[in-house]
């Protein structure tokens, strides 16, 4: 996705957002959580591509800034293609980055953290700031999203979809914009982030919506507090495996080719 209707942001306001690349060109947003490890969703890894994460600067095409190879790539093992339940996955790095004013990392909630509905939070990335855009923004996007309360979301889009399916599922949360400004194609993975007592803290990652720049149509988010077990375990097992001189990460985890990329 990319943000519709959305404001250029300021360097440095945003230091933790990352571009997720193949080939050097833009797929997907992320955030730094860890010196080698990145935030992204599940619907953004394609197979056994060859990918590089590239930081520290607002701009899609900098002459500053870093682009680092990616070592691993671990999804969740329940990620559903067709719910897009559980749409997260953990990019390591091929080494730590030094942290800066361009580059840090953001804060994650606590398990099971639940912000309330009517939060003002803030969403980022360089997807599509219109639904039929092919061309890029060059400057970072920010634009800030109401969270939702889960049965009205639900709601909103089973009027739309005509589905009497539960379609907001555990571990989902949503946000929108009375003023048509959402995230597009281009700005899925990246992160959804609320200010709690002056700490920026990532609620959510960009996973799916009907359409971009609708305002009364949500935007669904993959909730990053129901996943803290899973995002630290991971971290944890790969760094005692590190230390131990080697490098494990199940095959399983890997996503197969051909997956569909929602926003």
């Amino acid at each position: 996705m990319r943000i519709i209707g959305g404001m250029p942001a300021p360097e440095r306001k945003w230091p933790w957002q990352v571009s997720l690349r193949i080939n050097n060109e833009h797929m997907c947003g992320g955030s730094l959580i860890a010196p080698q490890w990145i935030l992204t969703a599940a619907h953004c890894i394609f197979g056994f591509e060859e990918y590089t994460v590239r930081m520290g600067s607002v701009l899609l095409h900098p002459q500053s800034g870093m682009a680092i190879p990616v070592q691993d790539i671990v999804c969740h093992s329940f990620y559903d293609v067709r719910t897009l339940s559980n749409d997260i996955a953990l990019v390591l790095l091929a080494h730590s980055v030094n942290y800066s004013a361009f580059i840090q990392p953001v804060c994650l909630p606590e398990k099971n953290f639940e912000a309330e509905a009517g939060t003002r939070c803030w969403v980022t990335g360089w997807g599509r700031q219109m639904a039929d855009a092919i061309v890029l923004p060059e400057n970072l996007q920010e634009t800030d999203q109401i969270l939702l309360r889960h049965t009205l979301c639900n709601a909103k889009l089973q009027t739309e979809l005509g589905y009497r399916r539960m379609l907001v599922r555990k571990g989902m949360i949503c946000g929108y914009h009375e003023d048509l400004k959402s995230p597009c194609k281009g700005d899925s993975g990246g992160p959804l982030v609320c200010e709690f007592n002056d700490t920026w803290v990532q609620v959510g990652i960009v996973s799916w919506g009907v359409a971009c720049g609708r305002s009364e149509l949500p935007i669904v988010y993959t909730e990053v507090s129901s996943y803290k077990d899973w995002i630290m375990d991971h971290i944890i097992k790969v760094s005692s495996c590190a230390s131990a001189g080697f490098f494990i990460l199940s095959l399983s985890l890997v996503l197969p080719l051909g997956i569909l990329v929602t926003l």
